[in-house]
């Protein structure tokens, strides 16, 4: 792409006068979707970490309407893709990052011994998530595709979140300290060293989603898939059953399903990655200028 077509593209995006008109429906579920994630982070400063990651999967739904709505009602726009994504830097960027952060520490606390390396995490993951919006708004393609290039926001604090609501779900906050109830596992470490273990890998977690968001590995537009696409037998067949499962085990189904998405998209992602290298193609991956995902 030329840069005089960059420079106008910009010129169009930062717009010229007055908005005289707002969609109203697209407008309420972004709305929805940015007060979500303020309620997580309020959740989070109060240790209540089970609903704030809950409050992130109801961001999420609305962030997954907004866009559907405005397309079928013919309200899509500059005005509602720039809201999109100050709404999403809020409950997919500080929202999970602040559960994390609380979830490891216990109490609240910022530069004593020992946090600032959490710390570290939270400033990386909000920065990162900002970039992969950002650089999402700019390298945005003339057209809807099924692929994203990096992972999505959502999709990495589906994975953060999943693991913080399991991580509350085995055991019992008492204090702001998570005590387990694995037996098994308590007989090879202390309860007290297996929450901070957990902590800890899920520090981790959030660093890899945080650098997997701003990667050029290619994953699959799921958000596209599900409301305006089509599915083979087989893969309607699973669809029913990752539902069912959903239903049943919850918690423990959605760690999975979250998890299984960014482990089965990073492995292909990473092959078509290295191929494209190999072979002095950058890799191109047009994103969706109207999904809900970003």
């Amino acid at each position: 792409m030329s840069e005089p077509h960059n420079l106008q593209r910009v010129s169009q995006r930062r717009g010229i006068g007055r908005i005289k008109e707002l969609p109203v429906l697209p407008t309420l579920f972004t709305a929805g979707n940015l007060a979500s994630g303020v309620t997580a982070i309020l959740c989070a400063a109060h240790n209540m970490l089970g609903i704030g990651a809950a409050l992130v999967f109801v961001a999420m739904i609305c962030d997954l309407l907004d866009g559907k709505v405005a397309r079928m009602t013919g309200t899509d726009g500059a005005f509602g893709a720039e809201l999109d994504s100050l709404a999403d830097i809020v409950s997919f960027g500080v929202a999970p990052a602040m559960l994390l952060h609380r979830l490891v520490l216990g109490d609240s606390g910022v530069w004593g011994q020992g946090e600032r390396i959490i710390w570290l995490v939270t400033i990386v993951y909000v920065v990162f998530t900002a970039i992969r919006l950002a650089r999402y708004n700019v390298e945005i393609g003339d057209g809807p595709t099924n692929m994203f290039k990096g992972l999505p926001s959502p999709g990495a604090a589906a994975v953060l979140c999943s693991w913080i609501l399991l991580y509350g779900y085995l055991g019992s906050e008492r204090g702001g300290n998570v005590v387990f109830e694995m037996t098994f596992m308590a007989s090879y470490f202390s309860l007290e060293q297996l929450g901070h273990v957990l902590g800890i890998a899920l520090m981790f977690l959030g660093l890899l989603m945080a650098v997997l968001m701003v990667s050029a590995v290619p994953f699959p537009h799921l958000g596209k898939t599900l409301l305006t696409g089509r599915l083979g037998f087989r893969s309607l067949v699973i669809m029913v059953l990752l539902i069912g499962s959903l239903i049943v085990w919850h918690v423990y189904a959605l760690a999975l399903v979250t998890t299984a998405y960014v482990l089965f998209s990073l492995v292909p992602g990473l092959r078509s990655l290295l191929l494209k290298r190999r072979t002095h193609q950058g890799p191109i991956i047009n994103e969706s200028a109207t999904g809900g995902a970003s």
